[in-house]
């Protein structure tokens, strides 16, 4: 799964697992599963200026933007939970997170039409 111009990849999964298919299946339904829960309450604190959440969710979130290789939101995401940790540059916050929830949304599409879960 790691072709050129795709939204994610499972390559480190793929690496560190040995190639075990039906591992890299749990985790993806696990992503497809949990994710999206995430990304809600991460907006809504977003939108309810709840910095101190909005860096629980993002700090949350990073771990899964690394194991899927989200390359756009990798330095993203990390900035985001800088900026929400100590409550600096606040007034971008919502536009970033807007992006992250968007491009991990593309993510999940592009999940379930790969590994057939529609």
């Amino acid at each position: 799964m790691s072709e050129a111009g795709k939204l994610y990849d499972t390559k480190s999964l793929t690496q560190t697992h040995k190639a075990d298919s039906e591992f890299i299946r749990y985790m993806i339904d696990l992503f497809l599963e949990t994710i999206p829960k995430t990304v809600t309450k991460l907006k809504k604190a977003s939108h309810e200026e709840d910095w101190k959440t909005v860096y629980f969710y993002a700090h949350k979130l990073k771990t899964s933007i690394d194991i899927f290789n989200l390359a756009p939101l990798r330095p993203l995401i990390r900035e985001l939970e800088r900026k929400a940790k100590n409550e600096t540059e606040t007034g971008s916050i919502a536009e970033e997170v807007n992006f992250i929830a968007d491009y991990i949304k593309k993510s999940m599409a592009a999940m379930k039409h790969d590994f057939k879960k529609e």
